[in-house]
């Protein structure tokens, strides 16, 4: 009798940046959507996983943001995750870096501000991708981005590991032509609203111990 197949690994590859502010635009005009802020990254991944996958790593690429409050949100929504899914779970840190802009909204005013510019978090994710092709850690690969800045390892991966298939999940208003045409398949995510409602967290919840609850500003 022949051996069942070993089931494939799946692992999904999360652009913070392009999540959130996704996210963010379908608040604007669903207000409903704000609960899925606090979300359970690895429930929601394994929901696009198909009959014989099994769910490798999450990892969710971000840097930390300027201001407290803004950081307290985000070591919330990280914290628990890396608490409820401490086996598939993981985030990548990049920086934000310094940055002299001018000042062009009246004419004549050629005054520089500072901002902050983020850094390396896309390099980090695309190196993880090419990575994890080359040490053959997975069957297929999701990314959650609409950037095009990934369309060179998802080049990379369909030219030299065509055994690796591939998956884009667009964040809401992030749709691309180009990144759609390097992979096997692709979906927006504004269109996976049970997806999502699975995967919302409690509001509040302790594993071993330690409590972790919504930001206050999150809830519906």
């Amino acid at each position: 009798m022949e051996e069942n197949p070993p089931p494939r690994i799946v692992n999904f590859y999360i652009d913070g940046f392009n999540f959130y502010f996704g996210l963010k635009r379908m608040v604007q005009h669903k207000p409903d959507w704000k609960k899925f802020y606090w979300i359970d990254f690895v429930k929601l991944c394994s929901g696009f996983l198909d009959q014989g996958e099994v769910l490798g790593t999450v990892t969710y690429f971000t840097a930390r943001p300027k201001g407290q409050s803004k950081v307290k949100k985000q070591n919330s929504l990280l914290y628990a995750n890396k608490a409820v899914n401490p086996e598939n779970f993981k985030a990548m840190y990049g920086r934000y870096a310094k940055k002299d802009l001018l000042c062009k909204a009246n004419p004549g005013c050629n005054q520089y501000y500072e901002d902050y510019e983020e850094k390396e978090t896309d390099v980090n994710l695309a190196i993880q991708m090419v990575v994890d092709a080359y040490e053959k850690t997975c069957n297929r690969m999701v990314l959650i981005s609409g950037d095009t800045d990934f369309a060179p390892p998802l080049k990379i991966i369909k030219e030299k590991h065509r055994d690796i298939k591939t998956m884009v999940l667009f964040p809401a208003g992030k749709q691309s032509q180009q990144l759609s045409s390097l992979c096997h398949v692709n979906k927006g995510l504004e269109r996976q609203k049970p997806k999502w409602n699975r995967a919302v967290m409690p509001e509040e919840f302790e594993v071993n111990g330690r409590s972790y609850r919504i930001p206050d500003d999150w809830k519906v």
